[in-house]
């Protein structure tokens, strides 16, 4: 019996590891909203706005995680973005009355690089993706033609940031910060959304 009972000991001992890998590998999802926090030129048009991202995640055992990320954002506006349009450029007038709001919409492939094991899991995260920005703009008080426009732009950006995970059972809590930076014109557009969600 004595015996018996010390080879299922080891038995249960040389198990542990590999459930552990098997519960740190595989398919995982995340979801998370939070704030964006427009930054550079940017950050002197529009405002601190709603982001929502998701996620779906390779887990492959190790510490490098792949990652297929979407993002959501939408901010209003303080200063025009659109400043030119027909050859005509818009004057510097701090009595306009500005109304609009940008909407950013993107998806990228990203790496992930942290622990796998522990109930709080630090990570680095970051990528390139696509990301398309509308902007839709009216001044009240300009010209006709910087009334009612209408921006869509789609170009290449790249992302870089820092996350912590909280394991709780097979649910986990995540906070993420990262920053953006996508290549329109005449300025790039930088962002840093900063989110708080759960993931699977």
């Amino acid at each position: 019996m004595r015996h018996a009972a010390q080879l299922t000991l080891l038995a249960a001992a040389l198990a542990l590891p590999a459930a552990a890998e098997a519960q740190s590998s595989g398919i995982g999802l995340g979801l998370g909203a939070g704030a964006n926090v427009p930054t550079a030129d940017y950050g002197d048009a529009a405002k601190v706005g709603l982001v929502l991202n998701g996620f779906v995640e390779v887990r492959t055992g190790s510490p490098i995680g792949i990652r297929g990320s979407l993002l959501w954002s939408r901010s209003d506006m303080d200063n025009p973005l659109i400043r030119s349009t027909g050859g005509i450029t818009l004057p510097d007038n701090p009595d306009y009355n500005l109304t609009g709001q940008v909407d950013l919409i993107g998806a990228s492939a990203d790496l992930t690089l942290g622990p796998t094991q522990g109930a709080f899991r630090p990570y680095l995260v970051g990528g390139v993706g696509v990301y398309h920005r509308r902007v839709s703009q009216d001044i009240d008080g300009a010209i006709d033609e910087f009334r009612d426009l209408a921006q869509n732009d789609t170009d290449i950006g790249y992302s870089g940031g820092v996350g912590i995970r909280i394991a709780l059972g097979a649910l986990k809590l995540y906070t993420e910060a990262r920053y953006y930076s996508v290549a329109t014109e005449p300025e790039r557009t930088n962002f840093v959304p900063v989110v708080i969600g759960v993931a699977f």
